[in-house]
């Protein structure tokens, strides 16, 4: 990748002379804006000051200077980490140079360039260097189209390449999503907007995060077109714009929304305001909607400020923050949402209260948070879906057989890529060669798409002496990982495995937790060896008798500021050690990398996602300084399974959560685990916790129960888990 995007720069290098000397920000107080927060950002990534700043050495143009200011001065924490100046300048470049070579650059009008074509990143997806490998081949395919058919077929041309699979919470970049030919919706709909982007077209990801009347959610893409934002299903072209499978389910939809990069501008409405980037609520372009009010008192009735009005939405078993907005001075809150119901959450230090109410039917809601949660206190809830909407007018038959003939097309041309994969009998002979099994060679191969050279390169470079060990470690690869990581990733992790404590290499505690290189949802990075140069000798010898000594050199090291990482990309494990400023999050990756690569078994807790570190047989838990240590002696849960039709599966239909804050944060446990599956007693942390059950009727209406109980430190309780039936 380093090498190609070397090759891609230099050749794109030559295009600054062509670009403009003018002034790409026009708008002298909003380039003040940009100015002023590009030297606070500035300072945040002090630690990575060449890296990213050298660039600007150059005595670049107005217009190239203004758009990598831009482009720094509201990036998030993993773009300053884990990318360079040079790599954000040629994207910039091509994003000025689309703007300059096609026929609608113009007419776009500077702020929407700078949010919806600019910007490289689009949501919380890996970056690489898509636009610069495919500007010509795109722009090549829409040459003398106007800019709406330009759209649709850049759709089409997405559709050759991609199509739906689902996958895990990590996206994969438009690169390697074409590498696999599959994404799920999040990942189709940023290659997508990557795509457009780079043809100089407007663009932004939509999402409805949690649908109101199934459990499940949606992205798609919104491109702007003659001052409108039209929309259109991702990798699913349809022959006019404004359509999609997902029309009828959008009309039901309790939300859509939208991020903007970049420092507020324009009248769209607002879910939030922040400083780097603006929540934009787009669901009146699907849906009817209404603007719901909630108003926060105390027990005078006095208006409460800053207490914090959580808009949920019943989904995957559990109650999803739409939007979670702190009242004003007049203890006022407002969202403007869809017409089903929701559960209306307020809450203030430590105390919360809440009350479901029925959009259609509420216009303020007045909510006191006023007392903490009494155990064993169970509550009834019927929740109503928005209804059904008329159906949308079919399109002209001949459109619509056209389409689908150009549909199939693109299936049998992304098919043909698909089947040029390495085959079984292939990776069968491959293994025999390489003595390795051949049963588990081809479910590797098959598993990493059309990354298979990538393994190959890896198992036909690794030593004899170290296939076993290398096979061990792609097969606890998730998927994904064998889908896009690299080689020389894969060779640092195997070169450089400790072992200090001669752990058993089969066990599963070697294997899941010091080899295998995945930790949470980062992006995997050749951690081990830079670990090995880059953290203190002293530390790497005396952490394997007190692996404490890691989570005080994290402590004195590395500055914490979620603010700063508003995509919530996960930065590397390098990333955090470089610019020595993190997301707590990324803190706790950084903590359990550091571990595994000095041979020590390391992860994030099932459920809570607590760090933890293996020593003398048992489990450690790790808090930083900035954490408050809960009771380190446990609670303990039972789940009695009660329900055979169905057996009740978390995130189907139940979840279990504990109250943090006011707040009642769900337990991460794996999707669609049936409660049968929870054998052993849940070693918990003492405190409030609430169960959510649900039964979701055919109409998409929800049969929910919430169920409050307290655990004391050392109390065992068992609670059985049931679901309301239809009839009661």
């Amino acid at each position: 990748m380093k090498k190609y995007f070397a090759a891609m720069l230099i050749a794109y290098q030559i295009l600054a002379a062509g670009c403009a000397n003018d002034h790409l920000i026009t708008d002298k107080t909003y380039r003040r804006t940009v100015e002023k927060d590009f030297s606070v950002r500035r300072k945040i990534a002090a630690n990575r000051n060449k890296q990213l700043y050298g660039v600007f050495d150059r005595n670049l143009e107005k217009s190239r200077e203004e758009a990598l200011k831009f482009l720094f001065a509201y990036m998030p924490l993993s773009d300053m980490a884990d990318y360079t100046g040079e790599f954000f300048l040629a994207n910039a470049d091509i994003a000025l140079k689309a703007r300059k070579e096609s026929l609608w650059g113009k007419e776009i009008p500077e702020d929407v360039f700078l949010h919806y074509v600019l910007p490289c990143r689009v949501n919380n997806e890996n970056l690489d260097s898509f636009r610069l490998r495919y500007y010509d081949e795109i722009k090549s395919r829409i040459k003398g189209l106007g800019l709406a058919d330009a759209a649709l077929e850049i759709n089409h041309w997405c559709h050759e390449k991609v199509t739906y699979q689902p996958s895990d919470i990590r996206t994969s970049s438009p690169m390697n999503t074409i590498l696999s030919a599959r994404g799920r919706c999040g990942e189709e709909s940023t290659f997508t907007v990557a795509s457009l982007r780079t043809a100089g077209i407007p663009a932004r990801q939509v999402y409805t995060p949690r649908w109101a009347h199934t459990d499940d959610n949606h992205a798609w893409v919104e491109v702007w077109i003659d001052g409108e934002w039209h929309y259109m299903g991702a990798c699913e072209p349809e022959p006019v714009l404004d359509r999609g499978w997902f029309t009828e389910p959008a009309r039901r939809a309790m939300l859509v929304h939208s991020k903007s990069f970049g420092a507020a501008y324009g009248n769209e409405n607002v879910i939030r305001k922040m400083k780097y980037c603006t929540d934009i609520n787009n669901l009146s372009k699907y849906a009817g909607t209404k603007r719901l009010f909630v108003k926060v008192i105390d027990d005078m009735n006095n208006p409460v400020s800053d207490a914090l009005v959580e808009y949920k939405l019943y989904n995957y078993a559990e109650f999803y923050s739409l939007a979670s907005l702190q009242t004003d001075f007049n203890g006022l809150s407002s969202f403007e949402t869809g017409m089903g119901d929701l559960l209306i959450w307020a809450s203030k230090d430590n105390k919360f209260i809440y009350r479901l109410v029925s959009v259609p039917e509420t216009d303020t809601v007045i909510l006191n948070p006023g007392y903490r949660i009494k155990p064993d206190k169970a509550e009834v809830l019927d929740i109503n879906v928005p209804p059904v909407q008329d159906s949308f007018p079919p399109l002209p038959e001949d459109l619509v057989e056209s389409n689908r003939k150009r549909f199939e097309e693109e299936n049998r041309i992304r098919q043909n890529y698909v089947d040029s994969w390495i085959k079984p009998s292939e990776a069968k002979d491959f293994a025999i060669m390489i003595k390795v099994d051949t049963t588990a060679i081809i479910d590797v191969f098959s598993r990493s798409m059309g990354n298979w050279r990538t393994i190959k390169e890896f198992l036909g470079s690794t030593a004899v002496d170290e296939r076993e060990l290398a096979l061990s470690l792609l097969m606890d690869l998730p998927d994904k990982d064998l889908r896009d990581v690299r080689a020389g990733v894969l060779s640092d992790h195997l070169r450089n495995i400790n072992n200090p404590l001669r752990l058993n290499t089969n066990s599963s505690v070697f294997k899941d937790y010091v080899l295998n290189p995945r930790v949470a949802n980062e992006l995997l990075a050749a951690y081990r060896g830079y670990f090995r140069k880059a953290l203190p000798a002293s530390l790497q010898a005396d952490a394997l008798n007190s692996p404490d000594i890691i989570v005080d050199y994290i402590n004195k090291e590395i500055t914490v500021n979620d603010a700063e990482n508003y995509y919530l990309t996960p930065l590397t494990p390098i990333g955090v050690d470089e610019l020595k400023v993190s997301d707590t999050d990324s803190r706790k990756i950084y903590f359990v990398a550091i571990c595994r690569s000095l041979g020590i078994p390391s992860r994030l807790e099932p459920g809570s996602n607590v760090p933890q570190y293996f020593f003398n047989s048992e489990w450690k838990d790790v808090y930083f300084a900035d954490e408050k240590a809960p009771d380190t002696r446990k609670a303990f849960l039972k789940l009695i399974p009660n329900e055979k039709d169905p057996v009740p599966e978390y995130y189907t239909h139940f979840t279990i959560a504990r109250l943090e804050n006011g707040r009642f944060k769900t337990l991460d446990f794996d999707y669609g685990k049936k409660i049968t599956d929870f054998s052993e007693e849940l070693a918990l942390v003492p405190g409030d916790y609430m169960v959510v059950t649900g039964r979701r009727l055919a109409n998409g209406n929800v049969l929910a129960d919430l169920t409050f109980f307290s655990l004391a430190p050392g109390e065992h309780v068992s609670r059985e888990i049931r679901l309301r039936n239809e009839k009661q």
